[in-house]
């Protein structure tokens, strides 16, 4: 792995199944329910999870609360505080932590980029145990809302802390071709999809797309990084 000087990676669908945080959440969220309201916590979590697949992420809580007669803006707001805020029972894909020793063992720079309120992605962190597999970690949200991805300035940032002076021999391995890599191209760093056989209840709308020359498609970690 001469030839690679750093890999930079997203944290959601990249490294772990977001559906996975979403569950913890949910379960969370379903068992103040039904402490709160007296109601069943296994059909409230069977329910919110029917709610995303069908109508989308942000009327989970709404819908629910409404369900059940509870509909509140202090209501909906609690559980989103708990949902935000709770420590998640999460794990990493299978081939990240080997990966990632491989790459480093052989001197190659790691770090991580990633979008979402700051705190909710450090529990993610902290969850997955990851922090010493990275040189450094940037949360976009703390260089304010102009800087999450798309934008080039947090992949800038990555490069000036890992000591590159070029993004010559950089990847950046992300998930949504909507947003992972445009700010990491426009600074010259090799984009790469990693495309998850996961069920992708999240962000439905992405999906393998062309490469668009220089772009690479992948299903795991180790299909690329051998």
């Amino acid at each position: 792995m001469d030839f690679y000087k750093a890999a930079i990676f997203d944290i959601d669908d990249t490294l772990y199944p977001e559906m996975m945080f979403v569950r913890s959440g949910f379960r969370v969220v379903a068992e103040y329910l039904g402490r709160e309201f007296s109601e069943d916590s296994d059909f409230i979590f069977s329910r919110m999870l029917e709610i995303l697949k069908s109508d989308g992420r942000g009327k989970v809580f709404d819908n629910i609360l409404y369900e059940i007669g509870k509909l509140s803006c202090e209501n909906v707001l609690t559980l989103l505080y708990l949902y935000r805020n709770h420590k998640p029972d999460i794990q990493l894909y299978d081939d990240v932590v080997p990966v990632i020793k491989k790459l480093r063992n052989s001197g190659v720079k790691t770090a991580v980029i990633t979008d979402g309120m700051t705190s909710v992605q450090q529990n993610k962190v902290n969850a997955l145990k990851i922090q010493p597999l990275f040189d450094v970690i940037i949360y976009t949200d703390s260089l304010g809302a102009n800087y999450w991805k798309p934008s080039h300035v947090p992949f800038q940032i990555a490069l000036n802390i890992l000591g590159l002076s070029s993004s010559s021999g950089c990847v950046y391995v992300g998930d949504n071709p909507t947003k992972d890599f445009i700010g990491a191209e426009a600074c010259g760093i090799q984009g790469i999809q990693i495309v998850r056989d996961d069920e992708n209840l999240i962000n439905p709308e992405i999906a393998p797309v062309k490469s668009n020359g220089h772009r690479v498609i992948i299903r795991s970690l180790t299909e690329y990084f051998r």
